[in-house]
């Protein structure tokens, strides 16, 4: 079975065209993380709660551990990788969500889009859509 939130992508010539399918927004927590988050590759985004609004932190990729793994690492006080957003994460209220991909190379063009990071030179034209359901789960 597909999952929801899973991308799709349309090629037509040089020019691809990717749909995003966000998660709801998810408090950042541990338990609902571990419960809620599928262990595939894609896409998630942290989103930090100031005054009511939601305000971009970071956008990352996450292939080979899985979206759960990463997400988990960001928000163990005891992992001992780099987390530049660390304190930032822990003294606010932060939410996540993701797009789940098949493939590393779209993540790359995705990724382009959204951060304007290095393309992968596949395409002439990369066109993303996002559908999200505006719904926030809390603990």
């Amino acid at each position: 079975m597909k999952n929801p939130h899973q991308s799709r992508k349309n090629v037509s010539g040089k020019i691809a065209k990717y749909t995003l399918n966000w998660s709801p927004y998810l408090e950042m927590d541990r338990y609902l993380i571990h419960g809620v988050v599928p262990s595939e590759g894609g896409i998630f985004q942290i989103f930090v709660n100031k005054k009511g609004q939601l305000h971009l932190l970071h956008s990352e990729m996450s292939y080979y551990g899985g979206l759960r793994n990463r997400l988990r690492e960001l928000i163990d006080p005891l992992y001992m990788g780099e987390n530049i957003h660390r304190k930032t994460i822990e003294d606010n209220q932060c939410f996540v969500r993701y797009s789940i991909f098949l493939s590393i190379n779209d993540m790359d063009d995705v990724m382009h889009f959204l951060t304007g990071s290095n393309p992968s030179g596949r395409y002439e034209e990369i066109l993303v859509f996002e559908r999200e359901s505006m719904e926030v789960r809390r603990v």
